[in-house]
């Protein structure tokens, strides 16, 4: 999502060459299909597949659509076939949702806890119009004509950033739905929540983009179709790094340098969002405001009135923890 919407959109053109870290990363949109209940994504189509010997005094092959019409060998008995004693969808333990939730996509399971948080929360009562109200925007727009000389060296970072930037940080940190499944679930639901979040103060503040003031900017890509402030990649891409910050706190993993304010996790969230700059789609005003409101909205989501997004990020330090030495 970011600024360009959609966490389940395909990425197009030259997004295609890691788009969401194709498909590896955290896994963020499970394939392309979504879910996992049904295994991997896309279509399993079924034909009219041969019987493996033909019948008594047949000299074709019989045809077996799914379930098979014919037996094996042809013409014996058939038997019959079970049902599965299936009760729910994904497992529970002492009566509550089992982590990670196994027969869940992330995505989808990031709605679930989006629900949860706004359902939960006070979520409207977050204000960081205070970084807008400051703003010098002559001030602002001459800077960002500055960086303009930087587009070159940032420009497929920046697209691949596109969609999923939080994604970076699991590669910065080496991680997979594989090797860390809650901490993929757990950063799935919190882009959702942050996406809504960032998406209800754009409505609110309506600040136009920097290129519709200064056309000299002219970005290299399509301006997204929303507003400015504040920035939904610096809102996305803090939102990962307080989170990741809190599991591996809990972890006890946490090396020092990500106890310091110029840490790991910061830079590059601080560089995900610098990038939309550099674009000249995004005022820094806007990228300190998508701070300010991922710090707000983390604080909320770890808090009691979001009881499986709290169980979520203890299951992601228990993960972390298996990997200490």
């Amino acid at each position: 999502m970011g600024d360009d919407m959609g966490r389940a959109g395909v990425t197009e053109g030259i997004e295609g060459i890691e788009g969401i870290e194709g498909i590896e990363g955290i896994e963020g949109i499970e394939g392309i299909g979504g879910g996992a209940v049904t295994g991997a994504g896309g279509g399993r189509p079924i034909g009219i597949s041969p019987s493996i010997e033909k019948g008594p005094g047949e000299s074709w092959y019989r045809g077996n659509r799914w379930p098979p019409e014919n037996t094996e060998p042809p013409n014996s008995t058939p038997s019959e076939w079970p049902r599965n004693n299936v009760t729910t969808l994904s497992p529970k333990e002492n009566g509550a949702l089992k982590l990670p939730p196994k027969a869940w996509s992330t995505e989808y399971f990031g709605v679930v806890m989006l629900t949860e948080f706004t359902k939960g929360t006070k979520w409207f009562d977050i204000d960081v119009s205070a970084e807008l109200t400051a703003a010098d925007v002559d001030k602002e727009l001459t800077q960002l004509i500055e960086l303009m000389e930087f587009r070159a060296g940032v420009m497929m970072e920046a697209l691949v950033q596109r969609t999923h930037p939080e994604t970076y940080f699991a590669r910065m940190l080496g991680y997979a739905k594989a090797t860390h499944p809650n901490t993929t679930y757990l950063l799935e639901g919190m882009m959702r929540i942050a996406e809504f979040q960032v998406m209800y103060h754009k409505a609110k503040h309506q600040r136009p983009r920097p290129s519709q003031l200064a056309p000299q900017l002219m970005p290299p890509i399509t301006v997204p179709g929303h507003a400015a402030f504040p920035s939904g990649h610096s809102t996305e891409a803090y939102t990962a790094r307080f989170c990741l910050g809190e599991v591996l706190r809990l972890a006890g993993t946490i090396p020092a340098a990500l106890q310091q304010d110029n840490n790991p996790l910061e830079r590059l969230a601080q560089r995900i969002a610098r990038n939309r700059e550099v674009l000249g789609l995004h005022y820094p005003s806007d990228s300190r405001a998508g701070r300010e409101l991922a710090e707000k909205t983390f604080a909320l989501a770890n808090s009691d009135a979001c009881p499986t997004i709290k169980r979520l990020i203890a299951a992601a330090a228990k993960e972390w923890q298996e990997f200490s030495a």
